[in-house]
């Protein structure tokens, strides 16, 4: 392409050379050939008049008064009253500008050879030869940088095109200070990024899809071990219907993450707090026993959120997992109001989160061991993509707590059940409104610290 331009650039600028070069050319013959005829008759006349002047004196013209009178590059002939002819001058054959002019009966005829100025156009053409040949240099020179200025980048944007179609996501970055080629480069690494976004979200969904799927896997594995080892058509018939439920799960496990990867939600609807963590404790049960541990609910009943259900039972999960790998002793799953929220904590009697990971526990691929760092994480934008919270309310030993937007249940119970408290109550109600006032007064007082952000983070 750069062969190209050059040829493109060498013959138009040739083409407009010898044009200019043709019109110069004749313009100077035109006005050179003009001059002559003017000079000649210039000469007659002055040579004529000087004649006259002598003939009118009485006095003789001679050869030699001719001779003063020729100019350079000039012959005169002068015909006398008397019938004399007197020539004077280099008279050679060939063409001639010739002037005539008459004064006092006298004739002259004033010639100049166009050799001479054809002699003076030609060097005046080659001049402008020469000129337009260093024109034509500096023309090429000038188009082959620039040549090379706009080639570069198309080859740049060649090379990067084939990088980006063998999976090299490296942007463009180079700019050239021209700016259409400069939007070519913008545009190249806009899809670039673009690419590099869907890539990366693509990744982390396979990532979390795989971390959340083996989770289930695992459960699952668990109970069909148990459906093995067992006799009782009763044990078959509860853990049977477990892993049914696990198998739903899984079912829409790989939907939810990726459609959160990208963007899209599903619909909150009004989720029963308490089936929410019962199915977790059903599934997550035998792995803790079999691991020697206890699993157990505790804490408010009747508590309701607005979540997706599926995305919420993944994040309790992680969080139940969460325990069951870096916990020790029993892990308490405990429910509560707290103001607009009602929370889910989950918590055990191991060492806590390690000092090191301070806040960065809930950032993707941190963790304390030798886990794939991706539970927290995924729970964390699964609570959040609600409108909720995902808080380590506890570092040692660790509890961790879910703030869900409560839709009805015992919190908003008991605060409209304290506002409507009056003065001057019986003994009984009394006693009621106290205990409730002291558990609303809790429910806020958890509310405050968790928003606050003093509390360390996994």
């Amino acid at each position: 392409m750069r062969r190209r331009l050059i040829t493109l650039v060498f013959t138009t600028t040739l083409l407009a050379l010898t044009l200019l070069g043709v019109i110069l050319i004749s313009v100077i013959w035109t006005a050179t050939d003009s001059a002559a005829h003017e000079r000649a008759e210039a000469n007659a006349r002055v040579d004529a008049a000087a004649i006259g002047r002598i003939v009118d004196a009485g006095g003789t013209v001679t050869q030699s008064v001719v001779d003063e009178l020729v100019r350079d590059q000039a012959s005169l002939t002068v015909e006398l009253p008397d019938g004399r002819v007197l020539r004077a001058g280099p008279f050679v054959d060939g063409t001639t500008y010739d002037g005539v002019s008459s004064s006092a009966g006298v004739t002259v005829t004033a010639s100049i050879r166009k050799s001479f100025y054809v002699q003076r156009v030609a060097g005046q053409g080659l001049l402008v030869v020469g000129i337009s040949v260093v024109a034509l240099a500096v023309a090429m020179v000038v188009a082959s940088f620039y040549a090379r200025r706009l080639t570069r980048p198309l080859e740049d944007f060649a090379d990067a095109a084939e990088r980006i179609a063998t999976g090299d996501r490296r942007p463009v970055a180079q700019r050239y200070g021209v700016p259409e080629l400069d939007a070519v480069a913008d545009v190249l690494d806009r899809g670039v990024n673009s690419f590099n976004d869907l890539l990366e979200s693509e990744r982390r969904a396979t990532a979390d899809a795989s971390h959340q799927l083996r989770t289930p896997l695992t459960g699952l594995s668990l109970r069909l071990e148990e459906i093995l080892a067992t006799d009782d058509l009763e044990v078959v018939r509860t853990e049977a219907t477990a892993a049914l439920g696990q198998v739903e799960r899984l079912s829409g496990v790989i939907d939810e993450v990726v459609g959160l990867n990208r963007g899209q939600t599903g619909d909150a609807t009004e989720v029963q707090v308490d089936d929410l963590v019962g199915s977790q404790i059903t599934e997550w049960l035998p792995a803790f026993e079999a691991e020697g541990r206890r699993l157990h609910h505790t804490g408010t009943t009747g508590l309701t959120v607005s979540a997706v259900p599926g995305a919420q039972s993944q994040a309790l999960a992680s969080l139940i997992e969460n325990s069951l790998v870096h916990g020790r002793g029993v892990t308490t799953v405990r429910t509560r109001p707290a103001g607009a929220w009602s929370v889910i904590e989950v918590g055990d009697e191991g060492v806590g989160v390690p000092e090191e990971l301070g806040s960065r526990v809930f950032e993707r691929n941190v963790s304390g061991s030798r886990s794939s760092g991706l539970g927290l994480a995924l729970a964390r934008t699964l609570v959040v993509a609600d409108g909720g919270r995902l808080e380590l309310m506890s570092a040692r030993p660790a509890v961790f707590a879910m703030f869900l937007p409560a839709t009805s249940g015992r919190s908003s119970t008991l605060l409209a059940r304290h506002a409507a408290q009056q003065p001057g109550q019986p003994g009984g109600q009394q006693e009621n409104a106290a205990e409730d006032q002291a558990e609303v007064a809790i429910a806020v007082s958890s509310a405050v610290s968790a928003s606050s952000g003093k509390t360390q983070r996994r």
